[in-house]
């Protein structure tokens, strides 16, 4: 694992193990942080949930019921932070999408099938971590992941209420690109993650304006 995840890892690890009343909005801080650097993709999205997921679990020293009330504060951290992180991706598409021929067809598909998956991927990276652990953190992992599975996250509700009408915007866009002959003049991969994760940086200043200030280690405007 690099350097950058390991950092990762040791963050959420300290944050678990302080406060409980504070690590929902550490985890998700450092979860944004860790986002907002390179590409936004399916890749990195992995990474940085299986780092966080593996921090709180190494941040529970002693094994006890505010400890456990801990883990899920950090997974609800994470669930809110890979919201946001939807909704960046989403706001990339719709810009994407909004300059037709630029962007190739195949990356904008490429993207919203990534989003579509987002939330199944969260639910399996959750269940895995609760397989790998043991003891209360297993068991709090398992109900965690299966409460989610039943009732929904974050994600899921960010990406239901406008994924739909992105497809049908593309499925307009292709139609309107093969018609006319257009050509993409935008082909490379990972045009679309860059563009999102740029948006995520924008998304995080607006919601929490500390968020990229502390991920640079860089001290929060006591004005601000």
């Amino acid at each position: 694992m690099s350097e950058e995840f390991e950092k990762v890892e040791r963050d959420v690890e300290a944050a678990v193990d302080g406060d409980p009343a504070s690590v929902a909005e550490r985890v998700r801080t450092i979860t944004l942080g860790a986002l907002s650097h390179g590409k936004l993709d399916a890749d990195a999205l992995k990474q940085v949930t299986n780092a966080v997921l593996k921090g709180a679990q190494q941040g529970i020293e002693r094994p006890d019921r505010e400890r456990m009330e801990a883990i899920r504060e950090a997974v609800r951290g994470l669930d809110e932070a890979l919201a946001t992180a939807a909704q960046a991706t989403l706001l990339a598409v719709k810009e994407a999408i909004g300059r037709g021929s630029e962007y190739s067809r195949q990356e904008i598909r490429g993207t919203l099938d990534q989003l579509d998956a987002m939330e199944s991927d969260f639910l399996r990276t959750l269940a895995d971590a609760g397989r790998g652990a043991t003891g209360l953190a297993r068991t709090t992992l398992h109900e965690l992941a299966e409460h989610a599975r039943n009732s929904g996250t974050a994600i899921g509700g960010r990406v239901a209420s406008a994924g739909a009408d992105l497809a049908r915007a593309v499925a307009d866009l292709t139609r309107e690109q093969v018609q006319s002959g257009a050509q993409t003049l935008r082909n490379e991969a990972g045009l679309l993650a860059a563009l999102a994760s740029g948006m995520l940086r924008g998304v995080a200043d607006r919601l929490h304006p500390a968020a990229t200030d502390e991920a640079k280690g860089q001290p929060r405007d006591p004005q601000a």
